[in-house]
Parts: structure tokens; sequence; C-alpha cells
């Protein structure tokens, strides 16, 4: 089972200014609902998968235009 425990929030990021939150290496946990600045693939919190991409076709083409730059 799992479940939130809030470790998470040691790791919550601020909003970057010019550059898009993915395109800085943050990555949301869709469980806790929050992004966070971690190295790992998992939350450190409630153990499951971060999100390292955006689900929208707009926000995956305004992704890649920042990582080509």
């Amino acid at each position: 089972m799992t479940y939130c425990i809030g470790e998470c929030k040691k790791y919550k990021a601020v909003k970057p200014s010019e550059i898009g939150r993915y395109a800085a290496g943050q990555k949301r946990c869709n469980y806790c609902e929050v992004f966070v600045e971690y190295d790992g693939i998992v939350c450190p919190c409630c153990n499951r998968q971060l999100r390292c991409l955006p689900r929208s076709r707009k926000g995956k083409e305004k992704y890649m235009a920042q990582i080509v730059r």
C-alpha cells in the first residue's frame, strides 16, 4: 500500500521564471500532487513513479523547444 507521508515537502520545488518546470529538471508526483527537485525516479515519500515529461501535446512541444535551445 502506498500513501503520502509528507516526505516530498522537503523536496518541493519553486516555479522557475523563464524555463518550464520539466526543462528545469523538476518532476511531478501525481499522487502527492507536488513538483519536486529529486534525482530519483520514484517519489521519496510514496514510492510511486515521478512524471518527468508533460502530458499534453502543447506542453510537450514547449518542452522540446526549450531542450533544443
